[in-house]
């Protein structure tokens, strides 16, 4: 039976001695890191010192049977009960980084969203090498503005306006007002 009694003591503290040794080895070798694992380690660490030490001490104080005893009996538990906390704390984790994730959509969206019409306009201007006046003209042709509203605008004649605009189009890759707009549209939404 002191035979039997030693080897159950074993027994139930190799287990968490594993289970310490493998909880320990995915915390620190994943790829990314995650409170989880990093909590599964710290219960099974815990778990494995208290097995350890209470069979050490129920040994000395009672003897091998009741330390094989203590040492099953905590092992079966620490088992079921870690495994429940390691998938609680899994759906914790999941729903926090799901709404972290939702959380940044929405500042990328609204980032985007509230740039200025001056800033989307320079930046078209930069990608596409507008000069300076065709920048202004993008930015008063995306205001609505008129080839006439614009020529008084820039103090300008008419022909000038004209000559910028056609030039605009000619860099951007557009035909007219509503390819324009239809462009900018898809560049604010394609940007960031």
């Amino acid at each position: 039976m002191d035979w039997m009694s030693v080897v159950a003591v074993i027994g139930g503290v190799g287990v968490l001695f594993v289970a310490c040794c493998v909880a320990i080895a995915q915390a620190a070798f994943s790829e990314t890191m995650s409170r989880t694992k990093l909590q599964v380690a710290i219960f099974y660490g815990t778990v494995f010192a208290v097995a350890l030490f209470g069979c050490l001490a129920i040994t000395q104080a009672a003897d091998t049977g009741a330390a094989s005893v203590f040492s099953l009996a905590l092992c079966a538990v620490s088992l079921f009960v870690g495994w429940h906390l390691s998938r609680a704390w899994r759906l914790n984790e999941d729903v926090e980084i799901a709404s972290l994730n939702e959380l940044r959509r929405f500042v990328e969206t609204h980032q985007n969203v509230e740039d200025s019409l001056e800033e989307r306009c320079a930046r078209t201007a930069r990608d596409y090498d507008l000069t300076r006046r065709e920048e202004a003209i993008l930015n008063l042709l995306l205001e609505g503005k008129t080839r006439s509203e614009i020529a008084r605008e820039l103090v300008v004649s008419d022909n000038t306006v004209k000559t910028h605009i056609r030039n605009l189009y000619r860099k951007m890759g557009v035909s007219g007002k509503d390819e324009l707009a239809d462009a900018m549209v898809e560049r604010c939404g394609n940007a960031g």
